[in-house]
């Protein structure tokens, strides 16, 4: 069996657990109102008042002028990521990430010994067992403070689509030779490879709910999806043999660049920050990767850490774009009574050249 997990408002739970006063209120992470950026997260609480992710921070500020606006912890937000690969790999090998919130679990099958069979063989799985271990995935990522809502079937897809109908904490399990059934229906915007466009039009052509498109013969299918079409099809039935491919946590641990002495000297932490900048520039065209958004992390004497992130204009890999937002970020973080004791410039919005965005910062 396939189970799929979908950690909801990650960062605003990771947000309250490092800050629990802010349970209960309206949570905006992406920035200062003023700054300029756009909301990369949004509690239920904002999400009430419209405020969405992508949204600028400014017209998020109209919209709910009692929210907190963070700038968002990427350094905490991994820490927790790490957590909940640990969590997981307690029940299994086999996981997936998909993101840093979601990602794909086979689950081993909990055989019972055959009984009264003169061949010895096995009588059918006991699903059971896999809803126990995702029953202790779920108690183990409660008591860390975050919600997790899975959906278990016997294809990725179906998975997929279950755990959004069991945000934001409960489990829903599709059994096996139901998944049409289960999914006719269901809205179109629920499968995955449905983007808002094309749900745009495939609304207009009449086809609103997933058993509908399921039916659709190759031409229709060709004409409103293009190549795709048939596998779109395929999913709308529940039918995907795509397996979980085993993946782990493709990041390490921050590394911070330390100074040779604490220092508040702004001429000296820009040259280092413009460094670092230049570092991750010349690491990003190894990787043929563009930054979305660039993190500058600061560490204090007195050991307290900040950190930053803001969007740029345009996804960039070049040393002075890189550089300039960096130092921007510098300007606005640090204080003169302040010295520095580290810094570190991070990317945690890449885009690919290929065009699949990695899962976590450079």
């Amino acid at each position: 069996m396939i189970a799929h997990v979908d950690l909801g408002s990650f960062f605003i739970a990771v947000e309250r657990a490092r800050k629990p006063e802010l349970i209960g209120r309206a949570v905006v992470i992406g920035g200062r109102p003023e700054s300029g950026g756009v909301v990369a997260a949004a509690s239920r609480e904002a999400r009430r008042t419209g405020v969405r992710p992508g949204m600028l921070l400014a017209q998020a500020s109209v919209r709910c002028p009692d929210a907190v606006f963070l700038g968002g912890a990427v350094d905490a937000y991994l820490a927790a990521s790490a957590r909940v690969d640990e969590v997981l790999r307690r029940e299994s090998a086999d996981i997936e990430w998909v993101s840093i919130d979601e990602a794909y679990i086979g689950i081993p099958q909990a055989i019972r010994p055959g009984s009264g069979h003169a061949s010895g063989q096995a009588t059918p799985p006991n699903a059971a067992g896999e809803i126990a271990a995702i029953e202790r995935i779920q108690t183990a990522l409660h008591g860390m403070g975050l919600d997790a809502a899975c959906g278990l079937a016997r294809s990725k897809v179906v998975a997929r689509v279950a755990s959004q109908l069991a945000r934001p904490r409960g489990v829903v399990h599709v059994l096996e030779g139901y998944e049409a059934r289960f999914l006719a229906p269901l809205k179109i915007e629920l499968l995955p490879a449905v983007d808002p466009a094309l749900g745009r039009k495939l609304r207009a052509a009449g086809i609103r709910r997933l058993g509908q498109l399921a039916k659709l013969s190759d031409a229709e299918l060709s004409l409103l999806a293009g190549r795709s079409g048939a596998v779109l099809a395929r999913h709308a039935a529940g039918i995907d043999v795509t397996r979980v491919r085993r993946t782990r946590l493709p990041h390490a641990p921050l590394d911070d660049y330390e100074l040779p002495a604490p220092t508040a000297d702004p001429d000296e932490l820009r040259a280092l920050v413009r460094a670092r900048a230049e570092h991750l520039g010349c690491q990003l065209r190894a990787h043929g990767a563009f930054a979305r958004s660039i993190t500058l992390r600061i560490r204090h004497a007195d050991g307290r850490v900040d950190s930053r992130t803001t969007t740029l204009e345009q996804p960039s890999a070049l040393d002075e774009a890189l550089s300039a937002v960096a130092c921007d970020l510098l300007a606005r973080m640090c204080r003169p009574e302040r010295l520095v004791r580290a810094v570190n410039v991070t990317c945690p919005g890449l885009l690919s050249a290929a065009g699949d965005p990695p899962l976590f910062p450079v």
